[in-house]
């Protein structure tokens, strides 16, 4: 996703001369307005609905379509979440990561969508990393996935819609995505993506978890490791450098 700044400011200044919502399709309106009480109607609390931005209700119909039971999502505060890194933390009001789940009607089947946000505008040198995974007793359904980058400019400017960001890695029970699909601006910028994936109950009694990472490094130079598995969360990182940040949750979900 390289942003060239002339081109960039040029998206910017078409979105501020058409009227919002003049490129809305019939399935844009369908997730940004009649959306919302399908949510509410099958079970999605109307905070969490006010929460959602309208790409992410985009990104739900297409995949889950209609019919579908919300899954209600908690974070645990309480789980254990080793590292092995010199960087820092990033602080929940520059970065917000979340999650959201709907049981897939009449299946053993759960369509699980983490995504991140940037409160803040940043400038990542292509060495970001996002990667999600559940418990081994959930495994992904092939062919079950998608995800899209999201940018703006100021934090008041529209999303403008980029590229999906690359799979690196896959495994039985989730994905990873690192590299230049993350963002390699030319300035700092606003950054958010949505992703997607299904997972399916394999065991009678699941541990019903899922775990995310990012990891922001800005560092100047060095190949490091990332890595996200579940037992609790945790994640390698292993540079010798403080410009490397990084944000780990394990959420529960309760059905």
């Amino acid at each position: 996703m390289k942003i060239k700044s002339k081109i960039f400011l040029t998206i910017v200044m078409l979105f501020t001369l058409i009227p919002a919502g003049a490129f809305a399709s019939e399935n844009d309106v369908t997730a940004t307005k009649d959306f919302d009480q399908i949510l509410l109607k099958n079970g999605t609390p109307l905070e969490i609905v006010k929460e959602m931005d309208n790409d992410l209700k985009q990104m739900i119909y297409q995949n889950s379509g209609t019919d579908f039971t919300y899954v209600n999502v908690t974070e645990d505060e309480s789980t254990v979440r080793p590292f092995a890194s010199s960087g820092y933390e990033i602080p929940k009001s520059d970065l917000n990561i979340s999650v959201v789940a709907f049981k897939v009607s009449g299946q053993s089947k759960v369509d699980i969508y983490p995504s991140y946000e940037w409160k803040k505008a940043v400038k990542p040198r292509g060495k970001d990393y996002f990667g999600y995974s559940t418990h081994d007793s959930f495994s992904v359904v092939p062919n079950k996935r998608s995800n899209l980058i999201h940018y703006k400019l100021n934090a008041s400017d529209n999303w403008t819609t980029g590229d999906p960001a690359t799979y690196t890695s896959s495994s039985l029970t989730g994905y990873e995505h690192k590299g230049s699909t993350l963002g390699t601006p030319d300035f700092p910028i606003y950054i958010k993506g949505n992703f997607y994936f299904q997972a399916d109950i394999d065991g009678s009694s699941p541990v019903k978890k899922i775990a995310i990472s990012y990891v922001h490094d800005t560092s100047s130079g060095g190949s490091y490791s990332y890595g996200i598995g579940f037992g609790p969360a945790s994640i390698s990182v292993t540079p010798n450098s403080s410009n490397v940040g990084y944000n780990t949750n394990v959420y529960t979900l309760s059905y």
